[in-house]
């Protein structure tokens, strides 16, 4: 028993040193955040009926996103690209006093309806990470009620400013494959890109936040200068380039919920819950999250869980701590 404690101890302290730690980081005054986008959907044809959906993290209402954009402008952020980040870190360029990225994952057509119009109007930046395979099950799943952006579509964007990158080629887990065909993935969805699009794609967003060590070399090898992964939070100017953090947008944030969102204190809190969910994703795999978050969801205060990032880092908390003293006890019994 004096060494479980010991190990208890040690445990302990390391989490609380963490803590400290994630705390200092999410206060730093070079701290730079990412909105992380997927697809948009109209709010007045969901609430008369026309369309039906009760997916709530990766879709956005198209009137909130219009109010948000429109509250980031008033408030005086500057939105940047990834070219302009690595300006800036390199020392080429000042900081903004108040920056921020605007970032979409897969490449929904929605995002050229609803998102790029608010985007031109208001002179803002935005970058698409896009899924070249048009034919990826992604896409597919996601037919009735969106396609995706077309080559036309990504160079009509690009033109107005809007950065086009790298999200993989076919949007599968990264870490279910093989070494060459991650290399594949990786290099192909380049390729494909900038013959596309005319001009270089030096970023990737990891499809679903299946990531690992393996894939973070192979990005470097096939060329990439910067990646997202699945940790949320926020980016400074001495962020590691191939675990740069987003915060996910979901559709029950308004303009208002949104400035809340990028509060260093809640800011905070999100990387915690995102450090306890990278965590049980190289335990057990990204499936085993995902099905986590869709029991999680099926819980009559499921959505309030996921939408709560403190409440849902106590009841995490509190569980582990519930089956630690019943391993405790089981140990202790003769």
């Amino acid at each position: 028993m004096p060494a479980l404690a010991a190990v208890v101890v040690i445990v302990l302290l390391g989490a609380v040193s963490f803590v400290f730690y994630v705390y200092a980081q999410e206060h730093r005054p070079d701290r730079i955040p990412a909105l992380l986008y997927h697809r948009l959907i109209a709010k007045d044809r969901l609430d008369r009926g026309e369309i039906h959906t009760t997916e709530r993290s990766y879709v956005a209402f198209d009137t909130f996103f219009a109010a948000q954009m429109q509250a980031l402008h008033d408030a005086g952020f500057t939105t940047l690209d990834l070219d302009d980040y690595l300006r800036i870190r390199r020392g080429e360029a000042a900081r903004p006093a108040r920056p921020i990225l605007v970032t979409f994952d897969d490449g929904f057509r929605s995002v050229y309806l609803h998102a790029f119009p608010v985007l031109r109007r208001l002179g803002m930046k935005a970058t698409v990470f896009m899924t070249p395979d048009r034919s990826s099950a992604n896409f597919t799943k996601n037919a009735p009620l969106d396609g995706p952006l077309s080559d036309a579509d990504l160079r009509e964007m690009q033109a107005a400013g809007v950065a086009i990158e790298s999200h993989g080629m076919t949007h599968r887990y990264l870490t279910d494959l093989e070494p060459d065909t991650i290399r594949w993935e990786l290099a192909e969805s380049r390729r494909v890109l900038e013959s596309a699009l005319g001009k270089p794609v030096r970023y990737l967003a990891i499809p679903s936040g299946a990531y690992n060590g393996t894939i973070r070399r192979l990005a470097q090898e096939t060329g990439y200068a910067a990646v997202f992964s699945m940790g949320k939070g926020t980016m400074h100017l001495k962020s590691d380039l191939f675990a740069l953090k987003r915060l996910v947008v979901g559709r029950d944030l308004d303009a208002a919920g949104l400035l809340s969102l990028l509060d260093p204190q809640n800011v905070f809190l999100l990387r915690l819950t995102s450090t306890a969910q990278v965590t049980f994703s190289r335990l057990f795999g990204m499936r085993s999250l995902d099905r986590l978050r869709a029991a999680i969801l099926r819980l009559p205060f499921g959505a309030a869980l996921i939408r709560r990032p403190a409440l849902l880092l106590a009841v995490g908390l509190s569980t582990v701590v519930v089956i630690g003293a019943l391993l405790v006890a089981l140990l202790r019994r003769p």
